[in-house]
Protein backbone atom coordinates (compact mmCIF):
# COMPACT_ATOMS: atom_id res chain seq x y z
CA UNK A 1 0.00 0.00 0.00
CA UNK A 2 1.01 3.38 -0.91
CA UNK A 3 2.26 6.53 1.51
CA UNK A 4 -0.62 7.94 0.13
CA UNK A 5 -3.45 5.84 0.06
CA UNK A 6 -2.58 5.08 3.70
CA UNK A 7 -2.54 8.35 4.52
CA UNK A 8 -5.80 8.50 2.71
CA UNK A 9 -7.39 6.15 4.84
CA UNK A 10 -5.89 7.39 8.22
CA UNK A 11 -7.40 10.93 7.45
CA UNK A 12 -10.76 9.43 6.89
CA UNK A 13 -10.91 7.63 10.38
CA UNK A 14 -9.38 10.97 12.23
CA UNK A 15 -12.23 13.08 10.31
CA UNK A 16 -14.89 10.26 11.51
CA UNK A 17 -13.86 10.13 14.81
CA UNK A 18 -13.78 12.73 16.88
CA UNK A 19 -18.73 2.95 32.94
CA UNK A 20 -21.03 0.72 32.58
CA UNK A 21 -23.80 -0.19 35.08
CA UNK A 22 -24.62 1.17 38.49
CA UNK A 23 -21.99 1.72 40.87
CA UNK A 24 -22.14 -0.06 44.25
CA UNK A 25 -18.80 1.38 46.45
CA UNK A 26 -19.11 3.45 49.34
CA UNK A 27 -22.50 5.53 49.21
CA UNK A 28 -22.13 9.11 47.79
CA UNK A 29 -22.36 12.39 49.25
CA UNK A 30 -23.18 14.46 46.46
CA UNK A 31 -26.06 16.05 45.61
CA UNK A 32 -27.97 15.27 42.29
CA UNK A 33 -26.73 17.02 39.48
CA UNK A 34 -29.53 19.58 38.33
CA UNK A 35 -30.96 17.83 35.00
CA UNK A 36 -30.73 21.09 32.87
CA UNK A 37 -27.02 21.42 33.69
CA UNK A 38 -26.62 18.08 32.74
CA UNK A 39 -28.69 18.09 29.25
CA UNK A 40 -26.73 21.21 28.72
CA UNK A 41 -23.43 20.02 28.79
CA UNK A 42 -24.51 17.48 26.80
CA UNK A 43 -25.74 19.41 23.76
CA UNK A 44 -22.43 21.92 24.75
CA UNK A 45 -20.24 18.70 23.97
CA UNK A 46 -22.07 17.81 21.27
CA UNK A 47 -21.52 21.43 19.64
CA UNK A 48 -17.80 20.98 20.98
CA UNK A 49 -17.22 18.07 18.72
CA UNK A 50 -18.78 19.27 15.81
CA UNK A 51 -16.88 22.45 15.41
CA UNK A 52 -13.56 20.39 16.39
CA UNK A 53 -15.29 17.87 13.05
CA UNK A 54 -15.53 20.74 10.98
CA UNK A 55 -11.82 22.28 11.90
CA UNK A 56 -10.12 18.44 11.16
CA UNK A 57 -11.69 18.45 7.73
CA UNK A 58 -10.12 22.19 7.06
CA UNK A 59 -6.91 21.19 8.32
CA UNK A 60 -6.40 17.66 6.37
CA UNK A 61 -7.60 19.58 3.08
CA UNK A 62 -5.18 21.94 3.67
CA UNK A 63 -1.85 18.98 3.68
CA UNK A 64 -0.70 17.58 0.69
CA UNK A 65 2.19 15.15 1.04
CA UNK A 66 1.79 12.35 3.15
CA UNK A 67 4.27 13.41 5.19
CA UNK A 68 1.95 16.54 5.81
CA UNK A 69 -1.34 14.65 6.19
CA UNK A 70 0.20 11.92 8.58
CA UNK A 71 1.67 14.77 11.05
CA UNK A 72 -1.51 16.92 10.33
CA UNK A 73 -3.38 13.87 11.46
CA UNK A 74 -1.30 13.22 14.63
CA UNK A 75 -2.50 16.92 15.28
CA UNK A 76 -5.76 16.36 15.03
CA UNK A 77 -6.58 12.99 16.92
CA UNK A 78 -3.81 14.86 19.27
CA UNK A 79 -6.73 17.75 19.93
CA UNK A 80 -9.53 15.69 19.39
CA UNK A 81 -8.08 13.65 22.95
CA UNK A 82 -7.66 16.79 24.70
CA UNK A 83 -11.28 17.78 24.31
CA UNK A 84 -13.10 14.58 25.22
CA UNK A 85 -10.84 14.57 28.31
CA UNK A 86 -12.10 17.39 29.00
CA UNK A 87 -15.47 16.40 28.65
CA UNK A 88 -14.83 13.18 31.09
CA UNK A 89 -13.34 15.56 33.53
CA UNK A 90 -16.77 17.71 33.43
CA UNK A 91 -18.92 14.99 33.56
CA UNK A 92 -17.12 13.15 35.89
CA UNK A 93 -17.85 15.97 37.98
CA UNK A 94 -21.59 15.10 38.04
CA UNK A 95 -24.15 12.47 39.16
CA UNK A 96 -27.65 11.76 38.15
CA UNK A 97 -30.18 9.68 40.49
CA UNK A 98 -32.10 6.75 39.42
CA UNK A 99 -33.10 5.59 37.14
CA UNK A 100 -30.37 7.44 35.15
CA UNK A 101 -27.61 6.41 37.09
CA UNK A 102 -25.62 4.62 34.27
CA UNK A 103 -26.13 7.32 31.78
CA UNK A 104 -22.85 9.54 32.64
CA UNK A 105 -20.75 6.62 33.23
CA UNK A 106 -21.63 5.49 29.68
CA UNK A 107 -21.25 8.57 27.92
CA UNK A 108 -18.24 9.03 29.47
CA UNK A 109 -16.87 5.13 28.47
CA UNK A 110 -17.81 5.93 24.79
CA UNK A 111 -15.54 9.16 25.42
CA UNK A 112 -12.79 7.31 26.44
CA UNK A 113 -13.09 4.24 23.82
CA UNK A 114 -12.94 6.97 21.24
CA UNK A 115 -9.42 8.68 22.85
CA UNK A 116 -7.80 4.95 23.24
CA UNK A 117 -8.65 4.52 19.19
CA UNK A 118 -7.33 8.13 18.60
CA UNK A 119 -4.25 6.91 20.17
CA UNK A 120 -3.86 4.24 17.97
CA UNK A 121 -4.48 6.59 15.14
CA UNK A 122 -1.62 8.55 16.25
CA UNK A 123 0.93 5.64 17.03
CA UNK A 124 0.22 4.35 12.93
CA UNK A 125 0.59 7.60 11.25
CA UNK A 126 4.38 8.50 13.51
CA UNK A 127 5.44 4.98 12.52
CA UNK A 128 4.94 6.28 8.90
CA UNK A 129 5.84 9.69 9.40
CA UNK A 130 9.36 8.13 10.64
CA UNK A 131 10.21 6.06 7.67
CA UNK A 132 10.86 2.40 6.97
CA UNK A 133 12.20 0.98 9.97
CA UNK A 134 13.37 -2.99 10.15
CA UNK A 135 10.33 -5.19 11.62
CA UNK A 136 7.83 -3.10 11.13
CA UNK A 137 4.86 -4.93 9.52
CA UNK A 138 3.65 -1.68 7.25
CA UNK A 139 0.70 -4.04 5.83
CA UNK A 140 -0.89 -5.06 8.94
CA UNK A 141 -0.41 -1.41 10.42
CA UNK A 142 -2.23 -0.38 6.96
CA UNK A 143 -4.92 -2.84 7.18
CA UNK A 144 -5.65 -1.69 10.69
CA UNK A 145 -6.82 1.51 9.38
CA UNK A 146 -10.60 0.51 8.57
CA UNK A 147 -11.16 -1.43 11.56
CA UNK A 148 -10.08 1.30 13.48
CA UNK A 149 -12.54 3.72 11.45
CA UNK A 150 -15.58 1.11 12.38
CA UNK A 151 -14.56 0.85 16.23
CA UNK A 152 -14.61 5.01 16.35
CA UNK A 153 -18.18 5.38 14.42
CA UNK A 154 -19.49 2.92 16.91
CA UNK A 155 -18.20 4.56 19.74
CA UNK A 156 -19.86 8.07 18.06
CA UNK A 157 -23.06 5.93 17.74
CA UNK A 158 -23.04 5.11 21.72
CA UNK A 159 -23.34 8.94 21.95
CA UNK A 160 -25.76 9.68 19.26
CA UNK A 161 -27.92 6.61 21.18
CA UNK A 162 -28.01 8.24 24.22
CA UNK A 163 -29.77 11.07 22.72
CA UNK A 164 -34.01 10.13 23.44
CA UNK A 165 -32.20 9.24 27.20
CA UNK A 166 -31.11 12.64 27.30
CA UNK A 167 -33.71 14.08 27.06
CA UNK A 168 -36.31 11.86 29.33
CA UNK A 169 -34.19 13.40 31.98
CA UNK A 170 -36.31 16.45 31.63
CA UNK A 171 -39.67 14.73 31.50
CA UNK A 172 -41.26 14.97 34.94
CA UNK A 173 -43.09 11.33 35.14
CA UNK A 174 -45.91 12.52 37.02
CA UNK A 175 -49.18 12.12 35.15
CA UNK A 176 -51.72 14.43 34.51
CA UNK A 177 -55.02 14.27 34.92
CA UNK A 178 -55.80 12.68 31.71
CA UNK A 179 -53.14 9.96 33.00
CA UNK A 180 -50.81 11.67 30.23
CA UNK A 181 -46.94 12.67 30.85
CA UNK A 182 -47.70 16.11 29.62
CA UNK A 183 -45.09 18.22 31.39
CA UNK A 184 -41.21 19.01 31.31
CA UNK A 185 -38.99 19.60 34.89
CA UNK A 186 -37.53 22.96 33.49
CA UNK A 187 -39.17 25.92 32.72
CA UNK A 188 -39.79 27.92 29.31
CA UNK A 189 -36.90 30.02 30.54
CA UNK A 190 -34.08 27.08 30.51
CA UNK A 191 -36.23 25.44 27.73
CA UNK A 192 -35.38 28.16 25.56
CA UNK A 193 -31.99 28.52 26.70
CA UNK A 194 -31.57 24.90 25.47
CA UNK A 195 -33.52 25.39 22.00
CA UNK A 196 -31.00 27.88 21.85
CA UNK A 197 -28.01 26.12 22.05
CA UNK A 198 -29.54 23.34 19.73
CA UNK A 199 -30.16 26.25 16.98
CA UNK A 200 -26.31 27.01 17.06
CA UNK A 201 -25.16 23.52 16.22
CA UNK A 202 -27.91 22.96 13.54
CA UNK A 203 -27.62 25.96 12.00
CA UNK A 204 -27.70 25.66 8.33
CA UNK A 205 -27.84 21.93 8.79
CA UNK A 206 -30.77 20.73 6.68
CA UNK A 207 -33.71 18.28 7.77
CA UNK A 208 -33.25 15.65 5.38
CA UNK A 209 -30.09 13.89 4.33
CA UNK A 210 -27.00 11.93 5.71
CA UNK A 211 -25.82 13.78 8.95
CA UNK A 212 -22.75 12.89 11.30
CA UNK A 213 -23.49 11.71 14.83
CA UNK A 214 -23.31 14.81 16.85
CA UNK A 215 -25.54 16.31 14.20
CA UNK A 216 -28.37 13.99 14.39
CA UNK A 217 -28.20 13.91 18.43
CA UNK A 218 -28.70 17.21 18.16
CA UNK A 219 -31.81 16.76 15.94
CA UNK A 220 -33.12 14.24 18.33
CA UNK A 221 -33.36 16.55 21.10
CA UNK A 222 -34.58 19.23 18.85
CA UNK A 223 -37.28 16.84 17.48
CA UNK A 224 -38.57 15.92 21.20
CA UNK A 225 -38.73 19.53 22.04
CA UNK A 226 -41.14 19.87 19.45
CA UNK A 227 -43.42 17.32 20.48
CA UNK A 228 -45.45 19.50 23.03
CA UNK A 229 -44.27 18.88 26.67
CA UNK A 230 -45.55 21.56 28.60
CA UNK A 231 -43.05 23.27 31.07
CA UNK A 232 -42.61 23.05 34.38
CA UNK A 233 -44.34 27.11 35.19
CA UNK A 234 -47.19 26.13 32.70
CA UNK A 235 -50.60 25.17 34.08
CA UNK A 236 -51.49 21.69 34.59
CA UNK A 237 -54.53 19.84 33.39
Amino acid sequence: MTKGLLATLLLVSVVVGQEKGPRHAGKTTRPETSHSRFVKEYVRELTSDEDLKVSAEKELSQAKTPEEQFSTGIYVSKSIQLELRSQIGMLRSMRLDPPYETLIPNLTRFYQRQIELQQNLIDISSKFLAGPKPGVDYSALAAKVPQLRAEVEEAQKGVFEAAPLVFMTLIDMKPDSHGHVSHLIITKEEKSDLQGDLDVILKGQPDQGDHDYYISAAMVLRAAFLKGHKCADEPWD
